[in-house]
């Protein structure tokens, strides 16, 4: 009797043998995480890679342009994305993903685009972007406005801006490009004191090392403020250990955090993942309540 128990009992755990290494294998394949190429974005990033790393689930992180990074989380190269401006600032881009991408969680609320001036320019005589059109204000200003690339929201709305405020009849342009001539043109007109329109966010390091004075938006070209979602590819949560995703619904930062790892990087020459390591060092019980200590 105790033989043919014996065989039994091995007959059933021998049953149950693949089924427990189907799910170990699949909680320690890595997840792609696709982050847009700016400093901002990283920085977001490499605090997620933490948080999902120590909780046991390896991450891959790749990094490319708008284009490229909601390209991979639509067609699945990419389980994950840092990030989304919703309800607005990413309103295309998530409209061409949204039937096979979810929100995840949230990481921040606050984000906005926005054009800025110089402190050193008179508030009396520039606070508005329906003042650029004054002619004693026009003709003070740098005409050239320099944008990023045309897959970037801040580009498109501040093409839009010059459209909806009647710029053109004044001169001014959007010149799109690259962040080597974006910030070269603002160096540039702080060293000279020149009158210059800078298409600018937040969150962003220059917000903290330059005296920058955002301009009233009447016509609400840019609209309002953003929350930052981590998005993922159909399936994807389905797929990721519960403490995972419950770690990942207990992060939030500030958009002054996310300043903050920005200026380590751009100011103190940190790369993001030692930036989000220096933050998480400041933060330790913040951190801890988000792995669910």
């Amino acid at each position: 009797m105790s033989r043919v128990l014996s065989f039994a009992l091995a007959l059933l755990f021998s049953s149950f043998v693949p089924q427990v290494s189907s799910a170990a294998e699949m909680r320690t394949v890595p997840v792609v995480l696709t982050r847009i190429n700016e400093t901002f974005y990283q920085a977001t990033a490499a605090l997620v890679v933490e948080v999902i790393t120590r909780t046991g689930q390896p991450v891959t992180v790749v990094d490319g342009s708008h284009t490229s990074a909601y390209g991979a989380i639509k067609d699945g190269t990419a389980d994950l994305c840092v990030g989304f401006w919703l309800p607005t600032g990413h309103e295309k881009a998530w409209s061409q993903v949204k039937d096979s991408v979810v929100e995840l969680s949230t990481i921040y609320e606050g984000a906005r685009f926005y054009w800025a001036v110089p402190s050193y320019i008179p508030e009396s005589e520039v606070s508005s972007i329906e003042d650029l059109t004054k002619p004693a204000v026009s003709a003070k200003m740098i005409k050239a406005i320099r944008g990023l690339s045309l897959d970037a929201s801040i580009t498109t709305d501040s093409i839009n801006a010059i459209g909806a405020y009647d710029l053109k009849r004044a001169g001014y342009q959007v010149i799109p490009g690259t962040f080597g001539p974006w910030k070269e043109a603002l160096n540039s007109a702080i060293k000279n004191r020149a009158w210059i329109v800078e298409p600018l966010w937040e969150p962003y390091y220059l917000n903290r090392t330059y005296s920058l004075r955002p301009l009233k938006d009447p016509k609400n070209v840019f609209k309002d403020r953003n929350r930052v979602i981590l998005a993922a590819h159909n399936g994807v949560r389905e797929k990721l250990p519960k403490r995972t995703i419950d770690a990942l619904n207990r992060m939030r930062v500030r958009l002054e955090d996310i300043t903050d790892m920005d200026v380590d990087i751009n100011v103190n020459s940190a790369t993001p993942e030692v930036a989000a390591r220096n933050w998480i060092n400041n933060h330790p019980d913040q951190f801890k309540e988000w792995l669910g200590n």
